[in-house]
């Protein structure tokens, strides 16, 4: 498929076409003011291209904008999107989905990660045939062994942010007990699942609760993902054929409410290592896995 032009690059121009009508110029004014074409203005603002960091402050002082957040803000944005067109991803863009590779490109500059799930295990947290399962099972397609071994490869990838040497990313994920249930028609491989949660919950950066069945709670909607970069936090709602992505912060403050809800009705980790050994327990009978 063609390159699509990324959200952040959609979100850089459409913050820099509303900075343009805020000083009260036309394309065609911006375009005399800043010493570009206007064509070439239409194209950034449009996000059919991208403005290099370095050609966004000249076009700021051309706007007037004085504001050293908002500077700061689009600056550093312009530059993640430059560093996005070098990441891993770029292999496999001819076969994932345009907004799953936004998903990739904000975790990889994401200093943390909050994630709410209802029926599954994290994609970060994910086993591999754990994920071929689950995978599997959601597809509207029959996929081919090379395709799942396509996704293997690209979750393993992804996976990778959490365990880099240099400022690895943070983990917060809150899991409703539902998901210890669903075995997906495979119990060893939930099983095989748990353990690794288990152990990568022993990670300084890693945090996992359970989510109890019996507690109310505000996120009845479902699951949701904050991602925290340099300057921005993004909302990721995941639906049945497409993505949703929110960073206003009138959108993203009640999903940041809503997590801090969820993490204190959740158990704490211990006594969510003890629901897991507990659930871990019960599908594996005649050998406990619990510590």
């Amino acid at each position: 498929m063609p390159d699509e032009p990324s959200l952040r690059q959609r979100w850089l121009g459409t913050r820099l076409e509303a900075l343009r009508r805020e000083a009260g110029f036309s394309l065609q004014e911006a375009s005399r003011t800043a010493q570009r074409s206007t064509a070439s203005l239409s194209r950034i603002e449009n996000g059919v291209v991208a403005l290099p960091a370095r050609d966004v402050r000249p076009l700021l002082d051309a706007y007037g904008v004085e504001d050293r957040d908002v500077r700061e803000t689009l600056i550093a944005v312009a530059g993640e999107v430059e560093a996005e067109r070098r990441g891993w991803w770029v292999e496999h863009s001819d076969t994932l989905s345009p907004s799953y590779l936004d998903l990739l490109r904000l975790e990889a500059t994401a200093s943390e990660v909050r994630t709410y799930e209802t029926s599954v295990i994290p994609g970060l947290l994910q086993h591999e045939d754990y994920a071929r399962r689950a995978v599997a099972l959601t597809s509207s397609t029959e996929l081919s062994e090379e395709a799942l071994e396509r996704f293997i490869a690209v979750r393993r990838q992804r996976q990778r942010i959490l365990h880099r040497e240099e400022e690895p990313t943070a983990l917060h994920a809150v899991i409703h007990e539902a998901a210890l249930h669903q075995t997906l028609d495979a119990p060893e491989v939930l099983a095989e699942q748990l353990v690794l949660l288990r152990e990568l919950m022993s990670r300084p950066l890693i945090t996992v609760q359970v989510l109890p069945l019996s507690v109310p709670h505000p996120a009845l909607a479902g699951a949701f993902t904050l991602v925290e970069t340099h300057r921005l936090t993004w909302v990721h709602v995941e639906l049945q054929t497409s993505d949703v992505y929110l960073e206003a912060p009138q959108s993203v403050g009640p999903y940041i409410d809503c997590f801090k809800a969820l993490s204190e009705r959740a158990l704490s980790p211990t006594e969510s290592v003890k629901a897991i050994n507990a659930r871990l327990d019960a599908l594996t009978p005649t050998g406990s896995t619990a510590e």
